[in-house]
C-alpha cells in the first residue's frame, strides 16, 4: 500500500493521468501490428525452416539406408562374380589342359611314325651294307689270305 500511495503522490517518478492510457492504447496497436507483420512471418518461417531441416534429415537417412543396401547388394554382387571368374578360370585351365595332352599325343604319335620311318630306313640301309659287305667278303677273304700267305689265293 506504501508504493500505491507513494505513486499516486506527487512525488513520484511516474504520473498516472490520460496519457498513460494513450501510451498503453498505442503500445497494443503496435504490438498487433508487429505480431501480424513481423512476429507472424517470422514465427512461420521459422517453423517452415524446421520442418524442411526434419524432412532433410529424414531424407538423409533413407538415402544412407539405401546406400548401405546398395553397397550390401554391390558386395554380393562382386562375390558373385568372383565366384563366376573362378570357376571360368578353371575351366579355361581345364580345357588349356586338355589342349596341351592333345598336342603333346599328337607330337608324341609325329615323332613315333617320323622315328619308325627313319629306324625303317636304318633297316634298308643296314641291309644294303650287309648285303654289300657279304658281296665283298670273299674278295677280302682272298685278299686277306694273299697277303698272310704271300702268294695268291684262288
Amino acid at each position: 500500500m506504501h508504493l500505491l500511495s507513494a505513486l499516486l503522490s506527487e512525488g513520484s517518478l511516474i504520473d498516472l493521468d490520460g496519457t498513460f492510457f494513450i501510451q498503453m492504447g498505442l503500445f497494443l496497436v503496435a504490438f498487433f501490428i508487429l505480431k501480424t507483420l513481423v512476429f507472424g512471418p517470422v514465427v512461420r518461417l521459422i517453423e517452415k525452416r524446421e520442418e524442411m531441416i526434419d524432412g532433410a534429415r529424414l531424407l538423409a537417412k533413407e538415402l544412407q539406408a539405401e546406400a548401405a543396401s546398395s553397397e550390401d547388394e554391390l558386395a554380393a554382387q562382386m562375390r558373385a562374380a568372383r565366384l563366376k571368374a573362378g570357376e571360368e578360370r578353371e575351366k579355361l585351365r581345364a580345357e588349356g589342359k586338355r589342349l596341351e595332352a592333345q598336342v603333346l599325343e599328337k607330337v608324341r604319335a609325329e615323332t613315333a611314325k617320323e622315328l619308325a620311318g627313319a629306324e625303317a630306313t636304318l633297316d634298308k640301309e643296314a641291309a644294303k651294307v650287309r648285303a654289300e659287305m657279304q658281296a665283298q667278303t670273299p674278295v677280302l677273304a682272298k685278299q686277306i689270305a694273299s697277303k698272310l700267305l704271300e702268294r695268291e689265293v684262288a
